[in-house]
């Protein structure tokens, strides 16, 4: 059994997001792929292939070149009208709570286990509206004050379920007090 082996099947909303040494999400780029090493990426590959689909925002989709999952649909938000025949575009009206609209649009479509790889502004949305059941949070080099550090700037209420490190890379899974794993 791996470190890997951990991660299950979630029926609900997962978030996973990188975080480097100083809290940042973000590498001089304005990436995180800076952030991530080989371990985070393992952790990736293996959170999309347990979820249904995978959401990102715009911007992101944009600056980190996304590509479409193998195992899961990707769903990219965003205000614009751009339309992609292989992605699902989430173009949420104006006068709607952009989270909650995203979450409630992906259940009417069908979908069950929603992996969320979005930046900290719409994290942010999720972790305020409640609807974030596991965050699965990556901090290579850091340590759980780091961790501590990250889910203050996202004002995240969340719980530490499980920590553990692996070849100096902190991993870190939050919930909201449910257990939602499948």
């Amino acid at each position: 059994m791996t470190w890997l082996d951990g991660y299950e099947s979630l029926r609900g909303v997962r978030l996973n997001m990188v975080a480097g040494s100083n809290a940042e999400f973000f590498d001089e780029s304005g990436s995180s792929r800076g952030l991530s090493n080989e371990l985070d990426r393992l952790l990736i590959g293996k959170l999309r292939s347990i979820s249904d689909v995978v959401v990102t925002g715009g911007n992101t989709a944009r600056i980190e070149n996304y590509v479409n999952p193998t195992k899961a649909k990707l769903a990219v938000i965003t205000r614009s009208a751009v339309v992609d025949g292989d992605r699902i575009i989430l173009n949420p009206p104006p006068s709607s709570e952009l989270a909650d609209w995203v979450i409630e649009t992906l259940g009417l479509m069908g979908f069950k286990s929603i992996l969320l790889e979005v930046g900290p502004s719409l994290a942010r949305q999720f972790l305020d509206h409640d609807l974030v059941d596991e965050f699965c949070l990556t901090i290579p080099s850091g340590d759980l004050k780091v961790a501590d550090q990250v889910m203050g700037a996202l004002q995240a209420k969340l719980s530490l379920a499980e920590s553990q490190s692996v070849d100096n890379t902190l991993f870190t899974i939050w919930r909201r007090g449910n257990d939602s794993r499948a």
